[in-house]
């Protein structure tokens, strides 16, 4: 069962501090505001919680690509899709922060 009441990790001064992140045993959830949309990063944490792997990551411009890569970084962490249910029902819950995504930088 996920638990909504851990605080998040100290923040990357660089990134600011995850507007949702979703914890269950040693797997966790982040999503944070960057200045292209928002990133979404998901792991599990090892040795007792002293190292933080990172799985994956990556930076969505829509809400949309948000929700799904929450529903599919919880059943990849899981195996389970009602945990997935879940964390998507604390995500509308507590919704997230009004947010919007500055344009992509020009093609180098």
């Amino acid at each position: 069962m996920s638990s909504d009441l851990l605080e998040p990790r100290t923040p990357n001064p660089e990134l600011g501090v995850p507007a949702y992140w979703w914890r269950d045993h040693s797997r966790y959830v982040e999503i944070v505001p960057v200045r292209t949309g928002w990133l979404v990063v998901w792991g599990r944490y090892e040795d007792m919680g002293r190292h933080r792997l990172t799985l994956g990551n990556r930076v969505y411009r829509d809400l949309a690509g948000v929700r799904r890569r929450l529903v599919d970084a919880v059943v990849e962490l899981t195996g389970n899709r009602q945990e997935a249910i879940d964390a998507l029902a604390l995500l509308n819950r507590r919704g997230l922060p009004a947010h919007t995504a500055q344009d992509l930088p020009a093609p180098l």
